[in-house]
Formats: structure tokens, sequence, C-alpha cells
């Protein structure tokens, strides 16, 4: 029994297996998507002509708000090669008589000659870029390029081969508003312009004179003075705004109130023929003072009106002439050079402009807020001078192009190197600043012509279209008595 009943469920259960199994749909096959393609990389475009776009980049910073480069050998060499055909064809269609076409012709090959000696054509391309290096702070560079095996032109040798420009950095005094220095041999451009008027003789007799004319008002040789100047300059502008200074010359008669300012100007010179020459002519004036300072030798000039922010000073040592407004300023920077006195770079704003920057270079520039906004502002009392830019409309378009052409604080150094020279400067000038300054440029000096003489036009346009004023009329004026006749001279016989 317990059999059957064991055997008649396993019976059940297959059954129902079976039926279970009929019923059920077979699973759908697993279908894999294909693998997609991936896109072909287009190849790197390389250029068919020679440019110097990867050694100018390598120097550069991509991915700021400005990259700039433009070659220049293939536009030189055309500009070169198309200005030597069409002066010639141009001298042959002029009006000139043969004398005065053989002087143009003779002008013009010593011209072409002086450039290519110059070094310009060996220019191979420019490149510029501008980066943030945080918000409103960045760093700007530039390179003008030529190839390591050319630079041997003249504007390459301009700058001599000693780097001293930064040596001005630890003069500077705090209120520095204007600071440059840089290398300029000037007697290479003098030698330069000699060579060729060994071939013009209408350059070397333009030469000729200009040497005549400096030794008959001094009494220096034009080619030994500049000999004897340089290679360094430098320039240093101070504006005391706890100190302002009336200047004369403002709107309505009015002076313009400016923060007291100071210049100084120093040159290395290589001998002492300038040194022994202005001695000797300050030796006559009996209103200077003589001195001897720290190694310098002083020459103090005291003017007949004494003026409270002027004292020139002439001052020098071996291989350093000086030249100040004022005796307290070159006192100021030798405190400062000595640490007497905090200077400009140990300000904390100048020392942030300075972090990147090249520790040496041919040239430097540092330009602060106070200079900017002092030139602002006497620009704007200049118009006032003038009753044609006095209209509302010009002085709103003039405020809008100062808030363009306004770059804010800024350090730069150039460097020459192999391959050109390279500048860097940080600053608040970004690439916004850059490109509106150079769109807003032309447009402001347009304008500066243009407005006032549109006004001017208006208001005699204006005057010429006005009805003439009434004049009343006249009561009639009395006859004059006819004059007596002349008394006829009586023949004394």
């Amino acid at each position: 029994m317990k059999l059957s009943q064991a055997l008649k469920g396993l019976t059940l259960a297959l059954i129902f297996s079976s039926l279970a199994a009929c019923q059920k749909k077979p699973a759908a096959p697993v279908v894999q998507a294909p693998t997609p393609t991936p896109a072909p990389t287009p190849a790197k475009l390389v250029s068919a002509e020679p440019t110097s776009f990867d050694a100018i980049a390598k120097h550069l910073d991509s991915g700021g708000g400005m990259y700039f480069y433009l070659s220049t050998e293939s536009f030189l060499k055309a500009a070169s090669d198309k200005l030597g055909e069409v002066v010639p064809t141009l001298l042959a269609m002029s009006k000139m008589d043969d004398a005065a076409k053989a002087k143009a012709e003779a002008a013009w090959k010593s011209l072409a000659q002086f450039v290519a000696k110059s070094g310009l054509n060996e220019i191979s391309g420019f490149g510029a870029s501008s980066i943030a290096l945080e918000p409103g702070y960045y760093q700007n560079k530039w390179m003008l390029h030529h190839y390591p095996n050319q630079g041997n032109g003249l504007i390459w040798q301009l700058h001599g081969s000693t780097p001293n420009a930064l040596n001005l950095v630890p003069y500077l005094p705090e209120k520095t508003a204007v600071a440059s220095s840089g290398n300029l041999k000037l007697a290479l451009i003098w030698n330069g312009l000699n060579q060729e008027a060994a071939t013009n003789a209408d350059l070397k007799q333009a030469l000729d004179l200009a040497t005549l004319q400096l030794q008959k008002a001094t009494g220096l040789d034009l080619a030994a003075l500049l000999a004897s100047l340089g290679p360094n300059y430098s320039l240093v502008i101070t504006l005391d705004e706890s100190r302002p200074t009336n200047l004369p010359g403002g709107p309505n008669g009015q002076p313009f109130t400016i923060p007291e300012p100071a210049l100084l100007i120093s040159i290395q010179v290589q001998d002492d023929v300038l040194i022994n020459r202005l001695d000797q002519e300050l030796s006559k004036n009996p209103m200077v003072v003589k001195s001897e300072e720290e190694g310098l030798t002083l020459r103090t000039i005291a003017l007949p009106i004494p003026m409270p922010f002027i004292r020139p000073v002439i001052a020098w040592k071996k291989g350093l002439l000086i030249l100040s407004s004022s005796d307290l300023l070159l006192h100021e920077m030798l405190d400062v050079k000595a640490g007497k006195k905090p200077g400009l770079a140990a300000s904390a704003t100048f020392k942030k402009l300075m972090t990147g920057l090249p520790t040496t270079g041919c040239k430097f520039a540092y330009v602060s807020p106070v200079f900017q906004k002092t030139i602002n502002a006497v620009q704007m009392q200049t118009m006032q001078k003038d009753k044609n830019m006095t209209d509302p409309a010009t002085q709103k378009f003039m405020h809008y192009v100062q808030s363009f052409t306004q770059m804010g604080e800024a350090c730069a150094v150039v460097e020459e190197t192999p391959e050109g020279w390279i500048g860097t400067s940080h600053g608040g000038t970004g690439p916004d600043k850059i490109v509106a300054a150079c769109a807003v440029f032309p447009v402001a000096v347009v304008s500066a012509i243009a407005v006032p003489n549109f006004i001017r036009a208006r208001e005699k346009a204006a005057h010429m279209s006005a009805p003439a004023p009434s004049v009343p009329p006249q009561a009639p004026q009395p006859a004059l008595p006819a004059p007596a006749p002349a008394p006829v001279p009586q023949n004394p016989e």
C-alpha cells in the first residue's frame, strides 16, 4: 500500500514537471554590442614654410587670456624685395630733374644698406602672451626672435653685453612713481651712419654739419662724446602725495596741483670727456656750490628765485654722471642704498611684482598708480583750458578713454638671449586692457584731433546761420561846416 502510494506521487511529480517544461519559454540569446571604432586622430599640420613658432612658443605662457604669434620671415623679405623694385620705378616716373633724382636714389640706397646692416631683416617672428597668476594679477610676456646663427645686426648689439639694468632697484625711494634703466650704445649708431656716409655725399655733409655745430656750441667732438656715454642710462621720477605742489599753466589762470615731483637721470660714462667740460662751465657760475660727499663730486646750483622743490645738482664719480632736479632726491637715494631709509624694494607690493621676474636684464621699468593718476588729472585740467573741450560729451568720452588706458602698477624686465629679446612683466594689466588700449589708442588720437575741429565747425556754422543783429536807426547827424580855405602865402617882396 505504501509502495503504491509512493509510485503514484512520483508519477504525478513527473507529469507536472513535464508540463512545466513544455510551457517554459526559451531564454533570449545574449547579443553583445559592437565595439565602437575610435575616430582617427587628425595629423598635425606642419607649415610648408619655415617659421619660428616653436622657438617663440617655448618662452610664452599658453592657456591664458591672450596668445599671439606673427612670423615675419617672408613678410620682411617680400617688403625689402618689393621696395627695391618700386623705388626706381617711382623715381623714373617723378618730375624731378636728373640731379635731384640722383640724390634721391643715393639716399634710398644708403637707407637700404643701413637697414640691411641694422638686423631688422634678421627678425623671424614676434610672440606675446598673457596669463592670470591670480584674479586681477597677470604675467605678460613677449619675444622678438632671431635664429641662433643670426643676430649680428646693429639692433641686436645696441644693449651691450652687460645685463645691469636692475642695479637701479636698490636705490629707488618709497615714493618712486616711474623708474627705468636700460642699455644703449649710441656710438654704434653714429659709426653705422658714418659708414654709409662714405658712399653718400649728402649724408656725409649732414653729419659733418652736426659735428661742427656741436663743436662750436660745446667745444666737444660728437664722435668722442658718443663714445664716452653709456651704455647704461637710468631715470627716476618721484611724486610725493603728502606735499601737493602748484605749477603754473592751469585752466582759467589757476595752477595745476600735483604731488611734489623730483627727477634724477644717471648716465654711465667711459671717460671724463663730458664731466670735465661740465665742471669747466659750472666753475664760471658764482651761484654753484661745490662739495664732496660719499665719493661723489657735487655741484649744486642755487637758483636766483628759490623754488621749494627745485635745487638742481650735478654729481659724478668714476664711471657715473648724475643729473638731478633736487639734491634731496640724490641724498635720499644714497640713503636707501646704504640702508638708512626704507626703499621701494622693501614694500610688499614691489616684492610681489618682482617675484618670478628675471633677476638680471638689459632693461628694467616700473610704474606706479600715482604716476598714471597724476597724468590723467593733468590731462583733464588741460582740457579745461580749451573751450572746445569743455563739452560734457567730449569730457565723458575722454574719461572713458582714460579708464581703458589706466594700466595700474607694473614691473617689467627685458632679457637679451642668443635667440633675441624676451620681455616679462607683472601687474594689473591683463589681456582685456592690452587689447582695449590697442583699440582705443588710435580712436583717442583721431578724437583728439577730430572732436575739437567738429565743435569749432559746429560753432562756426551756428554763428553763420544766426540772423544778423538788428541795428537801431540813428538820428541824422548835423552837417559839418566846410573847411576854411588854406591861406595863400604872401610874396615877401
